[in-house]
């Protein structure tokens, strides 16, 4: 499924949050949601987990800003994980093709 609501550009999204933010929230709110939606069934506990935590931080900043520079801030200890396990995933093959090629070498012996 496709997220129904379209993005509007870019001015108008700072017209409507000067104009009425309210509906500014709205309609953020709302194409968040259908953005997790929209995602494979498998996949939405945890982007909606994802989606809760950047909520609650956004909830504590004081300022946009300090949201936006907490957003990130979790956005690259997600990206620093996903590395840490990608080292982790081709170490252990490493490991796996070290021991085919030397259970191959002994054989041909």
């Amino acid at each position: 499924m496709r997220p129904s609501t379209r993005l509007p550009d870019f001015n108008t999204l700072v017209a409507l949050n000067q104009r009425d933010p309210e509906a500014f929230e709205q309609l953020r709110k709302q194409l968040l949601d259908e953005a997790v939606s929209s995602a494979p069934e498998y996949r939405r506990p945890a982007l909606a987990r994802v989606l809760q935590r950047i909520e609650s931080t956004r909830l504590r900043s004081a300022t946009p800003m300090e949201a936006a520079v907490s957003a990130s801030r979790l956005m690259q200890e997600s990206l620093g994980t996903l590395l840490t396990c990608w080292q982790q995933a081709q170490f252990k093959i490493s490991g796996l093709q070290a021991a085919t090629l030397i259970e191959r070498a002994q054989r041909r012996r």
